[in-house]
């Protein structure tokens, strides 16, 4: 080249050393891959034919600033655009022809693979579900032999007595509750605020029963020790219900009196008293016999042992329903291959196929 003095030589130097060094870097972009794939090679094709474009621009716009020198372009960048103008043909034909068989083989192998999977899994749920059926079946017979054994103890004289006795008391306790408290409980309740604030006057042992009463009405009212202090306890009710110190509504108000006059003053509590606490007595008479109380013992043992088991099947229903929703999916996933697989085989082939369906 001419001296640095010479404007257009060192004009067209700098613009041929540019465009060399883009060239350079466009050309060190290109990643050849380090594993021979579909993918893979359609990314090289394209890398070289996007640096075949790049190089090309380059020497286009460098031809217009190398008026005069000219073969410095011709030199420069001929041979790197043709070598990989034929790489990206030759990668290009082969994708077009021999790999795109290559490629179709390859998804063929994936569908047929993916269909032997769904298969083999298919399979292994349907085995499970067998297993569990089996298993079901077994628990539900160990209920039905529970159940059993526990109906031929109730049916025993003593402890059929026993078992009616209790029926009869959460009968008994049920009624007490909803019938006879039907509108007292809310009082009860205020009232033990009342008298814990000192708002309303209880002695120790009353307050104490009231206390237990509220939490567990029946019971206590049945108990020697504080079922002494239930009618003064409705008592003191009416008492601080007529007091207002209660501060219900009228209509409330109306509702809880009508209950205590039932009440206060009547048979009712002694007469509903005296048959529990019969019930009572005569249950713990039948249970000091050691033959009924060790049947007892047993059937309640046999009992928790049924709730465990119920507990069990209700596990294995589950496991059940579970996998047969995952089978369900896997019935349609292999579906879905199987018509894929056939309609890849008519577009590949040419030819209608029909696969075998399980």
């Amino acid at each position: 080249m001419a001296s640095k003095k010479d404007a257009a030589s060192y004009r067209a130097a700098r613009v041929i050393g540019h465009a060399g060094q883009e060239a350079a870097a466009n050309l060190k972009d290109i990643q050849i891959p380090s594993e021979v794939s579909w993918e893979s090679l359609k990314v090289l094709k394209d890398s070289l034919s996007s640096a075949s474009r790049t190089i090309r621009s380059l020497r286009d716009s460098a031809t217009r600033e190398l008026s005069g020198f000219y073969l410095l372009d011709q030199r420069s960048f001929g041979g790197a655009l043709d070598r990989i103008a034929r790489s990206a043909e030759r990668l290009s034909g082969f994708l077009d022809g021999e790999g795109a068989q290559l490629q179709r083989a390859r998804t063929m192998t994936g569908i047929v693979e993916s269909i032997a999977t769904a298969r083999r899994e298919l399979g292994e749920k349907r085995q499970e579900s067998e297993t569990l059926v089996r298993e079901h079946e077994q628990v539900q017979a160990s209920v039905k032999h529970l159940a059993s054994k526990v109906d031929e103890l109730s049916a025993k004289s003593d402890l059929h007595e026993v078992l009616e006795i209790e029926k009869e008391l959460r009968k008994e306790s049920r009624a007490f509750r909803s019938e006879t408290l039907a509108h007292l409980r809310r009082p009860l309740r205020r009232l033990g605020d009342l008298s814990q604030r000192g708002d309303f006057a209880m002695g120790s042992d009353e307050r104490a029963a009231l206390s237990r009463f509220v939490e567990s009405p029946y019971k206590s009212f049945l108990s020697n020790s504080t079922g002494q202090y239930v009618a003064g306890i409705l008592e003191s009710v009416k008492k601080a219900v007529d007091s207002g110190k209660m501060g219900f509504k009228p209509r409330k108000t109306g509702r809880v009196s009508a209950q205590l006059s039932q009440l206060i003053g009547t048979s009712l509590l002694a007469e509903k008293q005296g048959k529990g606490r019969r019930l009572v007595a005569r249950r713990r008479e039948l249970l000091r016999k050691p033959d009924v109380k060790e049947g007892y013992e047993y059937r309640k043992g046999l009992l928790l042992r049924i709730e465990e088991t119920r507990r069990q099947e209700t596990e294995v229903q589950d496991r059940i329903r579970s996998v047969a929703s995952m089978s369900e999916a896997l019935d349609k996933r292999l579906a879905e291959l199987l018509r894929l697989a056939e309609s890849k085989t008519r577009e590949y082939v040419g030819k209608d196929v029909e696969l075998e369906r399980p």
